[in-house]
C-alpha cells in the first residue's frame, strides 16, 4: 500500500498575485509560468507577465501544471505548455461529452 499526499491550496476568488508571487508559491520557474502565459494556458492572464497581476483561478492552473511537470518529467516549458494546453482542452472535451449525454 502507498501513502499519497495531496496538498490542499485555499484560493480567495478575489485575490491577486505577482508573477513573482505566482513563481514563489506553485514552484514553477519563471520560463514555465512565462511560457503558460503565451500559450494563453493560464486563464485571464495579461500580456506582460513581469509587471502583471494574476488571477486566483491562475494560481490553480499554475500548480496543477507543476504537478504535471513533475509527473511526466517535462524538461522545457514549451513542452509544459502544451500538455497544459491539451489537458484543458481534453477537460474542456470531456465536459461538453457530460453536458451532452446528460441533456438526452
Amino acid at each position: 500500500m502507498t501513502l499519497e499526499f495531496a496538498q490542499a491550496v485555499y484560493v480567495d476568488e478575489g485575490e491577486t498575485v505577482t508573477f513573482m508571487q505566482l513563481v514563489e508559491r506553485t514552484g514553477l520557474t519563471e520560463a514555465e509560468l512565462a511560457d503558460l502565459v503565451e500559450s494563453g494556458a493560464l486563464p485571464d492572464a495579461p500580456p506582460v507577465p513581469v509587471e502583471a497581476r494574476f488571477s486566483a483561478r491562475c494560481i490553480v492552473v499554475a500548480h496543477a501544471a507543476r504537478r504535471l511537470r513533475d509527473e511526466y518529467a517535462l524538461e522545457d516549458s514549451h513542452s509544459l505548455a502544451v500538455v497544459v494546453r491539451l489537458t484543458q482542452r481534453i477537460q474542456a472535451l470531456e465536459s461538453e461529452l457530460r453536458r451532452r449525454r446528460g441533456g438526452r
